[in-house]
């Protein structure tokens, strides 16, 4: 009996310390000591997959914005949503817009759609408007055809098409050159003088009524010894890549058997600079901005009054008040109000001006005319 007994003891310490049964020993351990699987856990909860394309949306926009290239529809389509995402587009963009503005101050603003503005097109405006004032029946109806007919041959922008571009949400207080200053990458020196060559640019352009002739532009540029080369690039590459980031836009046509190039505002330009931008270049130009204005006197308000609304008329917008501070609206109201940017060059949308305005007006656009 004992020696029975030592074998079937002996033979159980041998069945304990094969592999086998130190793994079904291990495997029944762990299962006791893991936590069961409706226990509540205070930890954060593992990432989701809307989570990651909201990530992914946030990294492709602050990398667009750095090489200066539109957001586009597609390129989020490809390399954000992918196919299982098709259908979550607006849910990822409003969270990356959140994203974006409460951790960078900054957001996605749709760019406008590119429009055809031709010379038949601002013909067709002109005669539609000589024959409302004339009030020729025939003229006029011809006008208006000629009219409706160069507004359908406008790009069409659908969904898919669609851009954007990240801009500030900063406080008004806080957009000044002190806070925003230029990236450093590839230096300040290089990004400041960039901004400064195609703000003035967009500027003469806005001020010309909104397209510029390319002899025109060039007549611009050797006034400010830029006509062959500028301290970023050589001209030339210089306006190509104004249009490439779509600072500026280049049209060609054909009238009369000779080639006619203009320069129009683009989609970036309308939004990043803007007619609010010019207006601000404008009176830094003059010594017209905010902040120098206090204790005027009654001469000095009216000339400020006075060149408040030579800016406003040359500019399509209505004229900044004056007050006893300064100018209401020199750098903290958007000089857009009541501007419609899709209405092709902003002097065809205004009203023909009278012989007096014509007189007033001159004095500010002189000044960016030829001698």
């Amino acid at each position: 009996m004992s020696s029975n007994r030592k074998r079937r003891a002996n033979a159980a310490v041998e069945t304990e310390s094969t592999p086998s049964a130190r793994r079904r020993r291990r495997q029944s351990e762990e299962s006791d000591s893991s936590p069961a699987p409706n226990s509540d856990d205070d930890g954060p909860s593992a990432p989701t997959s809307t989570d990651a394309m909201v990530k992914k949306m946030v990294r492709l926009a602050i990398a667009s914005e750095y090489s200066r290239l539109p957001i586009r529809r597609n390129d989020i389509s490809t390399k954000v949503l992918g196919e299982q995402g098709s259908r979550q587009f607006k849910l990822v963009f409003d969270q990356a817009q959140w994203e974006l503005r409460q951790r960078f101050g900054m957001e996605m603003t749709e760019l406008p759609a590119r429009e055809k503005v031709t010379i038949t097109q601002r013909r067709g405006e002109l005669g539609f408007r000589l024959a409302f004032l004339c009030c020729r029946p025939t003229l006029f109806l011809r006008s208006l055809l000629t009219s409706r007919t160069t507004a359908a041959q406008k790009t069409t922008f659908s969904s898919a098409n669609k851009s954007w571009i990240v801009t500030t949400t900063l406080p008004l207080a806080y957009r000044s050159p002190d806070i925003l200053i230029p990236t450093k990458a590839p230096s300040l020196y290089t990004e400041s003088t960039y901004t400064g060559l195609y703000s003035f640019i967009i500027a003469v352009i806005v001020l010309n009524g909104g397209s510029l002739a390319e002899q025109k532009l060039d007549r611009y540029l050797s006034r400010t010894n830029a006509e062959i080369a500028t301290p970023v690039d050589r001209t030339d590459k210089l306006l190509q890549r104004l249009c490439k980031e779509g600072y500026i836009i280049k049209t060609r046509e054909m009238d009369g058997g000779e080639e006619v190039i203009e320069y129009v505002l683009g989609p970036r330009g309308k939004i990043e600079v803007g007619t609010s931008g010019v207006a601000g270049l404008v009176r830094t130009v003059y010594g017209k901005e905010k902040g120098d204005h206090a204790g005027l006197t009654q001469l000095q308000r009216e000339e400020l009054e006075d060149f408040e609304g030579k800016l406003g008329r040359s500019l399509g917008i209505e004229p900044a008040s004056i007050r006893a501070s300064g100018v209401d609206g020199a750098s903290d109201v958007d000089g857009d109000a009541g501007v419609d940017r899709s209405s092709g060059p902003r002097r065809s949308s205004r009203r023909g001006p009278t012989q007096e305005q014509e007189e007033e007006e001159g004095s500010v656009s002189e000044e960016y005319e030829e001698e």
